[in-house]
């Protein structure tokens, strides 16, 4: 624990092992208690390659498919009005 003072604008000193301008959130635990966490960047992503693709090839099964499901829910859409 390190304890230091707070200046005239109300700032505190933080240790040498937390960089200068180091995001940090500071939650109140109660009136005479603060928790100051350092916020870091998220390291857990994956990055993968997705093709791109311009035109789909014709299939007339899906397409079939696709017809009935739109004409399901056109009933239940209400009819656009300009």
């Amino acid at each position: 624990m390190i304890a230091t003072l707070s200046d005239d604008r109300r700032r505190v000193v933080m240790p040498p092992e937390l960089p200068a301008k180091s995001p940090v959130t500071i939650q109140q635990l109660d009136e005479d208690t603060f928790l100051v966490k350092r916020q870091r960047p998220s390291k857990n992503y994956v990055m993968i390659a997705v093709p791109v693709i311009k035109e789909l090839k014709s299939d007339p099964e899906w397409e079939a498919v696709e017809s009935r499901m739109a004409a399901h829910h056109k009933r239940t859409i209400a009819p656009f009005e300009e």
